[in-house]
């Protein structure tokens, strides 16, 4: 029998036509990235702002809070972080939304891109940092043995600088001379201070001279 001529075409290009490759071993999945040890984020609570450190290795989080630093351990939790010591004081972080609770009182918070003064101040390698009230003023003390001292008076309107600021006999201060000429000194005192117009707490009470003006406020060594 005579195989027509358009068949047999057909048959032998389908003779020449090679078989597909088999296919090679599957890839395994690549390992999700693991956990960083150290996770920061801002918060909002209210009219304070809050920088904190989460750290999944030591199991605690750094609450950066007008100057100073609170750490509290992981503790028990149905959802959620939570993180709290003996004396009450807790930080409960849910997704985007947090509570704190600080020497008895309780704050709603929400995750911000806004960073407090304070922690922003200590990024730039400020030793020490603060602020008076009525009207508004603060200052800036850089770190090393010859600090600058940055002065911003009556609203920002006054800025001064002392370029060589030198530490007060019992470490607790500075002193020097303004580029203005003014005489300045700044002592600090240990223990909790308030601003006298909210309810926020800092860790020094500071006496601020110069020349013949006094200033008071309050403030915080951030290098400690």
């Amino acid at each position: 029998m005579r195989i027509p001529l358009a068949c047999l075409a057909i048959v032998l290009l389908g003779a020449c036509r090679q078989a597909p490759a088999p296919a090679g071993p599957e890839r395994p999945a690549e390992a999700p990235s693991p956990a960083p040890d150290t996770v920061a984020a801002n918060f909002r609570c209210g009219d304070l702002l809050v920088g904190t450190v989460f750290d999944n290795a030591a199991g605690n989080v750094t609450l950066g809070i007008n100057g100073s630093r609170t750490v509290l351990p992981q503790a028990v939790s149905a959802s959620g972080a939570r993180y709290a010591d003996e004396a009450g004081n807790e930080f409960w972080n849910k997704g985007d939304e947090a509570t704190l609770t600080l020497d008895g009182t309780s704050h709603a918070c929400i995750t911000t891109e806004e960073v407090s003064p304070w922690d922003e101040a200590r990024a730039r390698g400020v030793a020490f940092r603060g602020t008076g009230t009525e009207p508004f003023w603060a200052l800036e003390v850089d770190g090393g043995d010859v600090p600058a001292m940055r002065l911003e008076l009556d609203m920002g309107e006054r800025q001064l600088l002392v370029a060589g600021a030198t530490p007060l006999a019992d470490g607790e201060g500075w002193s020097g001379t303004a580029d203005d000429g003014s005489a300045v000194t700044l002592r600090v005192t240990h223990g909790d201070c308030s601003d006298g117009m909210s309810d926020f707490t800092y860790p020094a009470a500071i006496e601020l001279q110069v020349g013949a003006q006094l200033y008071h406020g309050c403030g915080a060594f951030l290098d400690r």
